[in-house]
């Protein structure tokens, strides 16, 4: 694969590639003078519409404003000002101040005692898992591949770091594609009894809830039999990235409250990207309270960034000692009308992910199964990325065939997990009204040709047989053509499209068989 610029992207991360790419589509449309009637429409990305926190802006002008009167008198009266009046470093570990503010709040949100000193303000959500995973590779440098247990599908950086192997918790063999205890379990055993052949061992289980992308949220009585899970396993650390805890439809239990016995091993990550409207500022927090632990990312943070923009801690922790119930069941309410509307478009199209329980409980991103695109003819500039042509056959192509086709950036699974051949998609519903209908109907129209093609194709097939088939036998030719009428008796729409299809493909195998058979017995 090749980046805009025609270099080597083997390297990039898939989901940051596919953003390039439409960044470039989208420079290319309105340079050609296209845009109000090529729009190119970013549903691929975690992109919040939400407006900003009005705390987290008058943290900022409260911040610049100070420094801008402290420079102005400076200038009239240099000797009358004490103050420093330039940005010094400060404490890597984030400042006092921003760090006590986000304890004590932490300390109310978990119901549970969190200190200063278990703070470590980061560069974004990024930021913290590269401190994280970078201080676990140093931390088990003796255990090349060592296992991080997560659900799968996983928030897709938590692939980028060479060092260590995600080892699955298979979520989507569980109703509603949930996180148990039982799956839980039974990946901790599947990871120990691999490392018995690879010397790879398991040393955490890191667990997105909210999960990216699936949108649910872990249940407070499974909390808490996975909890009695991990007991099992002391050696474990347990991750908690809850970057989107914000932005829940439900109450979220706390982990810390349900057991505080495994407190010590427990790190958390939270983000001010999403929920707080605020992902170009990049403000994050780790909470760790291991000391040991928290040194060695200490470490990892000044290598990497000395400390966060100090203007950032204090924007962010003000924030959240601002952030009460009314403002997240305002941020709920509001992703919540957009989630639905695209529910239930895919609903209505025969696009929704096959568990029928599967639910949305928080973010703004729906899962959609779209393998009945497969097959598809790849467009010719599809190849700038691809470097080949020919028909869809996995969701990364289906993904560059809809950027290139349909001026859509939706991402496929497969850049968090799941088998490329599956077909699903993980769409971002944050849109407004408008730029969502509009989204969903180039899906539809899309999906109602590449069905309507299928079935033409089958029809063709079958039709192909039918001559042989009545000399052969005019009862089954008979049956045959009853069943053909059946399926294919009501105007096509997209939803009944896919049902017409499952059945002309019945018809179709069941020809074939009779054929066999009859074959089978001349000889």
């Amino acid at each position: 694969m090749l980046t805009p610029d025609g270099h080597c992207a083997n390297k990039i991360e898939k989901v940051m590639l596919l953003a390039l790419w439409a960044n470039t589509l989208r420079d290319e449309i309105q340079t050609q003078g296209l845009s109000e009637t090529k729009k190119l429409i970013f549903a691929g990305l975690g992109k919040p519409t939400y407006p900003i926190n009005s705390q987290t802006i008058a943290s900022y002008l409260s911040y610049w404003q100070r420094l801008d009167d402290l420079t102005k008198k400076w200038r009239l009266e240099p000797h009358e000002v004490d103050e420093d009046i330039a940005i010094d470093y400060g404490d890597p570990r984030g400042d006092y101040a921003p760090r006590k503010l986000m304890a004590d709040i932490m300390s109310r949100w978990y119901a549970t005692e969190i200190k200063a000193e278990n703070v470590l303000f980061t560069v974004g959500g990024i930021g913290a898992l590269r401190v994280l995973f970078e201080t676990f590779n140093t931390h088990y440098e003796d255990v090349p591949g060592y296992r991080i247990i997560t659900p799968f599908p996983y928030y897709s950086a938590y692939s980028n770091n060479p060092s260590h192997c995600l080892h699955p918790i298979h979520v989507m063999d569980e109703p509603g594609y949930k996180l148990t205890a039982q799956a839980v379990a039974e990946s901790i055993q599947e990871a120990y009894t691999a490392a018995e052949m690879d010397h790879g061992w398991p040393k955490a289980v890191l667990i997105c809830n909210p999960s990216n992308p699936l949108g649910n949220i872990i249940d407070e009585d499974e909390l808490i039999k996975i909890a009695d899970v991990l007991r099992h396993y002391p050696d474990l650390y347990i991750i908690f990235d809850e970057a989107y805890t914000e932005m829940s439809f439900l109450e979220m239990p706390s982990f810390l409250k349900i057991a505080p016995d495994l407190k010590e091993r427990v790190i958390i990550l939270r983000s001010a990207t999403k929920a707080l409207s605020a992902a170009g500022e990049r403000m994050a927090v780790l909470l760790v309270f291991e000391s040991s632990l928290m040194n060695e990312m200490l470490n990892k943070n000044i290598s990497y960034f000395i400390h966060a923009p100090r203007s950032a801690q204090a924007a962010y922790a003000e924030t959240m000692v601002h952030f009460g119930a009314e403002e997240k069941k305002s941020i709920a309410t509001f992703y919540k009308k957009k989630v639905d509307y695209v529910v239930d478009r895919l609903k209505a199209m025969g696009a929704a992910m096959p568990d029928p329980l599967y639910q949305v409980e928080a973010t703004f991103y729906v899962l959609a199964d779209f393998s009945d695109m497969f097959g598809l003819p790849l467009p010719k500039e599809a190849a700038r990325v691809l470097q080949k042509t020919g028909m869809v056959k996995t969701d990364e192509e289906l993904a560059y065939y809809l950027l290139f086709q349909d001026n859509l950036m939706i991402t496929p699974l497969s850049y968090f997990g799941l088998s490329k051949h599956d077909g699903f998609m993980r769409i971002t519903c944050s849109g407004r009204e408008n730029e969502l209908l509009d989204l969903m109907n180039r899906l539809e129209e899309r999906l109602f040709e590449s069905r309507k093609n299928k079935k033409n194709m089958l029809l063709e097939k079958i039709n192909q047989r039918l001559p042989e088939l009545e000399k052969i036998d005019t009862h089954m030719f008979d049956l045959i053509g009853h069943k053909l009428q059946a399926a294919t008796m009501e105007e096509d729409t997209c939803l009944n499209l896919k049902a017409k299809n499952q059945a002309l493909r019945k018809i179709y195998d069941t020809i074939i068989d009779f054929f066999e058979i009859m074959k089978q017995e001349v000889y």
